[in-house]
């Protein structure tokens, strides 16, 4: 009886691994087929500059300018953002100089503002 038990379970787990081996799938998640398009720290992805800085822009833009308590809180536009590109160039909206360009690159990309 023990033995059957055990020769079940062990049917189920080859059978179920090898489902999961076979359509791609890891037991830890994620699929077989997007090599290189997750951004994890250390890795080299397949993602360019241009998209890095565009979201790290996205990101600072969020934090420092959009957030619940910042002056362009749900009034960011495409009216308005060549104003705060101002505002951000001239240093009155205070953001680090290490995020500055990536800020003023997405501004520019997304509410498409001649420089």
């Amino acid at each position: 009886m023990k033995r059957a038990l055990i020769s079940a379970t062990l049917l189920a787990l080859v059978t179920s691994s090898t489902a999961a081996f076979a359509s791609g799938t890891s037991p830890r998640g994620g699929g077989g087929d997007n090599w290189g398009t997750k951004v994890l720290r250390g890795t080299n992805s397949r993602i360019s500059n241009k998209d890095r800085l565009i979201t790290r822009g996205r990101v600072q833009v969020r934090r420092y300018i959009t957030c619940e308590s910042c002056e362009y809180h749900n009034n960011l536009n495409r009216e308005t953002a060549p104003e705060v590109a101002q505002a951000v160039r001239a240093g009155r909206i205070e953001i680090k100089n290490i995020h500055r360009d990536a800020v003023l690159y997405y501004l520019y990309k997304r509410y498409d503002i001649t420089r």
